[in-house]
């Protein structure tokens, strides 16, 4: 296992033009990333990062730390964050797998990228609208009408967010000032009155920081389910390296399914792998360990990191309808996609 020094990210979110044409700026090719280091008779295989290491993650720590790639015959190198995202680097042949969710899957390929959903890390959306928990004057979503909602430049998040309001019965009218990840601490300054987290990581933070959230889970006000975590490659790698494909989704799915059984362990684990970036944050990591694995990890419905078809359908649709969709061209989409062409359960099998 090769490693670099990891950073922080520093954005969250492009539009699906801005997608495009950065996959086509980096103008790789097909299996390019695999084959351009290794050592040995090992494999290599590169594998991009959408953040600074944390739990969504730990599952790809697990599986390098207890030599499930090795076993697999592979080396797999893992990208830390940098100025282009995950899936534009997998795309574009610049990683062979990457993180990337559901919705970031079926804007980006409905776009034009080379993107295939391998593996769900997660099989229920981790999203959550918040404000904090002191607000008297906040009870529900529909509070939050012509309040201040700390946004992350993304058209899809704004809809999220009006979309759980209007839920709720208020308008979805409020102002937005874009921050990105500054959005929390401008929330806990009072400086926005609301802003977008991930219930396995920022809410658990602003608990151990002292200022909780009160949460709003966007499904519970008619917000489509959706895998919101999840490990892409391309058509053009998958193709070309079937096996070694096979090999690593198999292997990650190992290592999510020990993070799920152990949580303690694996959370043990991936600190041990990140001790500059994780190492202050024990009982954050391990928070967010347990609790992924209680409840995000596994399904009663079906196996580890399998697709569920019912939540690409329901939520691609909610993009269709709410004209979130554009082609290669930067055209609105007019008929809806085979949201089936978009994820694959082959190699977990």
């Amino acid at each position: 296992m090769r490693h670099h020094d990891f950073h922080t990210r520093t954005t969250r979110a492009v539009t699906a033009a801005a997608l495009t044409g950065a996959a086509l700026a980096l103008g790789g090719c097909a299996g390019g990333a695999a084959e351009s280091a290794g050592s040995g008779d090992a494999t290599p295989v590169a594998f991009a990062l959408d953040w600074a290491p944390n739990t969504n993650h730990i599952g790809v720590f697990v599986a390098e730390e207890l030599g499930y790639f090795d076993e697999a015959g592979l080396d797999v190198e893992i990208l830390p964050y940098g100025s282009t995202p995950a899936t534009q680097l997998v795309s574009a042949g610049e990683a062979d797998f990457g993180i990337g969710g559901q919705s970031n899957v079926q804007v980006a390929r409905t776009a034009g990228l080379d993107l295939v959903s391998v593996y769900r890390v997660t099989q229920r959306d981790s999203g959550r609208l918040v404000t904090l928990a002191d607000r008297a004057d906040v009870e529900r979503p529909s509070d939050l009408d012509g309040a201040t909602f700390g946004g992350f430049g993304s058209p899809l998040y704004t809809a999220l967010a009006q979309a759980t309001i209007a839920g709720d019965g208020g308008e979805g009218e409020f102002e937005e000032v874009v921050l990105d990840t500054g959005a929390y601490e401008a929330l806990s300054q009072g400086r926005i009155d609301f802003t977008l987290s991930v219930a396995t990581w920022e809410n658990l933070q602003a608990e151990l920081d002292g200022h909780p959230y009160r949460e709003f889970r966007y499904q519970d006000f008619g917000v489509p389910e959706q895998q919101s975590t999840g490990i892409v490659s391309s058509e053009a790698y998958l193709d070309a390296h079937p096996e070694e494909a096979r090999a690593f989704v198999q292997a990650v799915a190992r290592g999510y399914a020990y993070a799920a059984e152990q949580p303690e362990a694996a959370a043990d684990l991936l600190i041990e792998a990140n001790p500059d970036t994780l190492g202050a944050a024990e009982d954050l990591v391990h928070r967010s360990a347990e609790l992924l694995a209680s409840e995000y990890f596994v399904s009663p419905d079906r196996e580890i990191g399998a697709a569920d078809p019912e939540a690409w359908d329901a939520f691609g649709g909610f993009l269709h309808a709410g004209g979130f969709l554009t082609d290669a061209a930067g055209e609105p989409l007019a008929e809806e996609p085979d949201w089936s062409a978009y994820y694959t359960d082959e190699y977990l099998e």
